[in-house]
């Protein structure tokens, strides 16, 4: 038996119609869970794009001993230029961090006039290309072992910090969407199964004269469907209102959210995400309802 698209619409309309608030409740636990998940993806996306002003600024910093030897010194910028996570490198000389120290402490007479030129230790001012803790943590323990190094300053904790704070934000958001996602299948699967009660006389009809399961599946399916996608829908609409309206909020209080920032493309993705994860759990409820039915 031929399967047609306006049928498969038309059933597809009925069946949301005939369970109306079952479908609502199902849409909206779906769009609770996929704004849960939503939140996780952006919030870790979020960190990555956070840790990226030690990208475009100074990562690390390498002072060397005041008294360190050429050798030393050209021996600390080889180590530098041959790691795999250094995007780029700037060496001050002694004149260079002097009139750097000048600057910093302009407004300090007593600082200011404490050292002399030759006096100031030279430095290495290292951009990094990916500024996780494990990066950042590596190079300090590597650079500050080498001869002729006075001390490694690096952000390791702030990065640390960071990165422990979401990370447990979205690990919880996670755990809570798959339940949340569980009984959202659930709902499926009970929404779908009433349906093809309610028109059982129908279905075994249709049976007699020569349907085939999926023939009779085939609508359901696309029921299931149809609520994955509207309550992913609603989830990435929740999604992107908490962005505008929370998100601007929290990162001008400071803290862990300061340098905190979402990209459009951020969003745009996980919006793509969210609507195939709300269509892959409809189809999939749907399709299990059906089967089990159709099997009894």
């Amino acid at each position: 038996m031929a399967l047609k698209v306006d049928y498969v619409l038309k059933e597809t309309g009925t069946n949301l119609r005939r369970n109306l608030t079952l479908s609502f409740a199902t849409m909206v636990t779906i769009a609770i869970a996929l704004t849960l998940v939503g939140a996780a993806l952006l919030m870790r996306q979020g960190v990555a794009n956070s840790n990226k002003r030690f990208h475009g600024d100074i990562g690390t910093i390498v002072y060397m001993q005041p008294k360190a030897s050429q050798d030393q010194i050209d021996a600390v910028g080889r180590a530098i230029d041959t790691n795999p996570h250094v995007q780029s490198r700037t060496y001050l000389d002694h004149e260079a961090a002097f009139k750097e120290f000048q600057e910093l402490f302009f407004d300090q007479p007593a600082i200011k006039d404490s050292l002399h030129a030759e006096e100031t230790p030279t430095s290495y001012k290292v951009k990094l290309k990916e500024a996780n803790f494990e990066v950042v943590q590596s190079l300090d323990d590597q650079f500050s072992k080498l001869p002729g190094v006075y001390s490694v300053i690096a952000p390791s904790d702030a990065v640390k910090r960071q990165e422990d704070s979401f990370s447990k934000f979205s690990t919880f958001a996670l755990i809570i969407a798959v339940v949340v996602g569980a009984t959202s299948l659930v709902l499926i699967v009970n929404s779908i199964r009433i349906a093809m009660f309610a028109r059982r006389r129908e279905i075994e009809v249709m049976k007699l004269v020569g349907a085939t399961n999926w023939f009779i599946r085939i609508p359901f399916m696309a029921e299931g469907l149809v609520q994955g996608i509207l309550g992913s829908v609603i989830g990435i609409g929740t999604v992107a209102a908490l962005k505008s309206w929370m998100l601007p909020t929290l990162v001008s209080g400071g803290g862990i959210w300061s340098g905190f920032h979402i990209e459009p493309a951020d969003l745009q993705k996980t919006s793509f995400v969210l609507i195939g994860a709300g269509a892959l759990v409809g189809i999939f409820g749907s399709a299990v309802a059906a089967t089990r039915f159709l099997d009894v």
